[in-house]
């Protein structure tokens, strides 16, 4: 079907089951009310019109006659909130949303069935970004037992989160994280320490380094493996002028992820000098040039190796990393090498290192481990699937 993923393809499948199932238990149930309906009469005109809208591509009619024509009970309720769901889906917030109220205001159902309903309300309430009004019924859930409890925590958290309402989104995560399964503890912790992630940053921004530096201690706590933290902590230190604080929490970031030695190169070079210590720049350097196989840090080596020995040394080590791994941004910085040395002709090089440079350009230098969302700057929440930590730099040819 035109414009439907995989995931819509399913909800119809399962659609047409509990459609077919709700008008059985429906029909069953009215038989069994008045005697007057034996259990082999056909489905209705209305049930057969809705199937015809869907098999012909037009689900919004048909969501609405099986709207219409399925009773509103128990028996059918599933139907109706997967209904609810499907518009949902497909954009159609304010539908869902007068689907979820309608059942609501219906009499019959039980306290577990109403609190299902009020946690499908609120999906769609952020999804139409009415957002109080998602706090306020979500107020009400977090204060129930058991499942719905989890689902309440795990939907405020979300909330705050696009409030941007770090503090808030913290609470509810320390709370969820006194309830959900042991299986789950690490995705929320993980969660919660880029929330603390958030707040030391802002703090940062306004100056209030005790603060931040509290923040990143919080964070570490949540997930000691959250590479973030130890490139906030070395961005930290070094504006504090605590270079040698600085230059341990950057090596930190190779040991939790090598990839991300990228973005955290040139300031720990430049913390080494700051802080004196020549030697251990000069192990670190060379440790890289043994090491190291991330373009963005052979990039760097090369610009420290241009300083320290010249344009030809520079050179030659690009060279010899290009025999091993094929960069185009390694080959567009020997270009620009040997110019300096007058070893290329300068028109045809100059061509060249344009046409590299507006490839390289166009391309994406990052991408979300999750969706596959391709950015070109480093984005610790992925704006397509959410997901918290799971944007990494390209590896390949054009990335690293």
């Amino acid at each position: 079907m035109e414009g439907f993923n995989f995931t819509d393809i399913l909800l119809y499948l399962l659609l047409l089951a509990a459609l077919a199932t709700g008008w059985w238990l429906g029909r069953r149930s009215m038989a069994a009310g008045t005697g007057g309906r034996r259990s082999g009469q056909p489905p209705s005109k209305d049930y057969f019109i809705g199937l015809n809208y869907l098999l012909n591509d037009e689900p919004d009619d048909a969501i609405d006659i099986f709207i219409d024509s399925l009773e509103i009970n128990s028996s059918t309720l599933e139907t109706h909130m997967a209904l609810g769901t499907l518009l949902r889906r497909r954009g159609k917030v304010d539908r869902s949303i007068a689907v979820y109220q309608d059942l609501l205001g219906r009499s019959g159902f039980s306290t577990s069935e109403l609190q299902e309903i009020k946690i499908n309300l609120v999906q769609s309430y952020i999804s139409a970004g009415l957002l109080d009004r998602a706090e306020h019924l979500l107020g009400e859930l977090r204060r129930e037992k058991g499942g719905i409890k989890i689902k309440a925590l795990v939907q405020s958290a979300h909330v705050y989160q696009l409030e941007k309402d770090w503090e808030n989104g913290i609470h509810a995560l320390i709370e969820l994280l006194k309830v959900c399964p042991p299986a789950r503890r690490q995705e929320y912790q993980h969660l919660a320490s880029h929330f603390y992630c958030e707040l030391a940053e802002q703090e940062m921004d306004n100056e209030h380094m005790s603060r931040a530096r509290d923040f990143l201690q919080e964070a570490v706590a949540m997930d000691k493996g959250n590479v973030r933290v130890s490139m906030l902590r070395g961005k930290l230190e070094t504006l504090c002028g605590n270079h040698g604080e600085a230059i341990k929490s950057y090596l930190q970031v190779r040991k939790q992820d090598p990839a991300f030695m990228a973005d955290v190169f040139l300031p720990l070079v430049a913390c080494y000098r700051n802080a004196g210590k020549q030697k251990g720049l000069n192990k670190f350097i060379q440790s890289c040039r043994e090491e190291d196989s991330n373009a963005t840090v052979l990039l760097g080596l090369a610009d420290f190796l241009e300083k320290e020995e010249g344009a030809a040394a520079a050179n030659a080590f690009l060279m010899e990393k290009l025999e091993a791994k094929s960069s185009l941004r390694l080959l567009l910085r020997a270009l620009s090498l040997q110019v300096q040395q007058g070893s290329a002709a300068g028109n045809e090089n100059a061509l060249y290192r344009r046409v590299l440079n507006d490839y390289i350009e166009s391309k994406a230098q990052y991408r979300c481990q999750n969706c596959g969302f391709e950015l070109k700057t480093l984005h610790w929440h992925c704006p397509s699937c959410s997901g918290w930590g799971s944007v990494k730099h390209v590896m390949g040819i054009l990335g690293e």
